[in-house]
């Protein structure tokens, strides 16, 4: 369980990670798990951050239900669904420093996409959704990462600010609840994940906090170079810790 300056640490970026969803729509995983991994085994870590991700994402969808439009994302959800089972065996059987590596270098890729805004132009048609969902769902259970993608569909489809945040606000809903199903139906949730959740709650309450304030004064060009050198730093950080173990 996270205590001590392991847990100073570790609220910091679930704060920093919540002001970042909170202003954009997406990114928690992305700050938070490279941070937690340093801390936690990748099977805990990642359901600890999908686990705090899921309340973050239930507070969206209740503050915002009234622009969600149910037909245009039912697809996605579907995607993402089915692809909830092979996740959870990929996290249930993949060896831990493995893990720790593809989610290093998934982070590190993201963050690029991040830092130049690198459009996906294969997303744009509503028909892909299926496709993104089961993708981002797969990469979200399994590694607690993946958001950007479903963020760069919902974005193409050129929808109101609004709609965009309560889409995948109910996307991401949807998938993590399904995946806490598996998780715990193969075992994986333990009495100390759950109290570790617990625990990284004040930081996302005081990070949504913060993001309602600066969400429609900050300059998203500055922001989005912000969260991208978070993002890199936390993969560059997580990729060097494996390798020095390995030295």
């Amino acid at each position: 369980m996270l205590s001590g300056l392991e847990l100073i640490i570790a609220l910091f970026a679930a704060f920093v990670g919540a002001t970042v969803m909170g202003t954009v729509g997406f990114g928690y995983g992305l700050v938070l798990a490279p941070v937690l991994l340093l801390f936690l085994e990748p099977e805990s870590g990642v359901i600890v951050v999908n686990g705090v991700i899921t309340v973050l994402v239930a507070s969206v969808v209740v503050r915002t239900y009234r622009h969600l439009e149910i037909r245009v994302v039912w697809l996605t959800c579907v995607g993402g669904i089915a692809a909830v089972p092979i996740g959870v065996l990929f996290l249930a059987n993949a060896d831990p420093s493995v893990l720790r590596v593809a989610i290093g270098l998934v982070i590190f890729v993201l963050g690029i996409i991040t830092l130049f805004n690198i459009q996906l132009p294969m997303v744009k048609t509503r028909a892909t959704g299926g496709v993104v969902g089961f993708l981002t769902s797969l990469s979200i259970t399994t590694i607690s990462i993946g958001g950007p993608l479903v963020a760069i569909y919902a974005v193409a489809q050129q929808w109101p600010a609004q709609k965009v945040r309560t889409t995948l606000a109910f996307y991401f809903l949807v998938s993590y609840l399904a995946a806490f199903a598996f998780y715990a139906w193969a075992g994986l949730v333990h009495r100390e994940t759950l109290l570790n959740i617990g625990i990284l709650l004040p930081g996302l309450v005081a990070g949504l906090g913060v993001a309602s304030l600066i969400a429609r004064r900050i300059n998203q060009r500055i922001f989005r170079y912000a969260v991208a050198a978070v993002v890199i730093s936390g993969a560059v950080m997580l990729l060097s810790r494996e390798l020095l173990q390995k030295l």
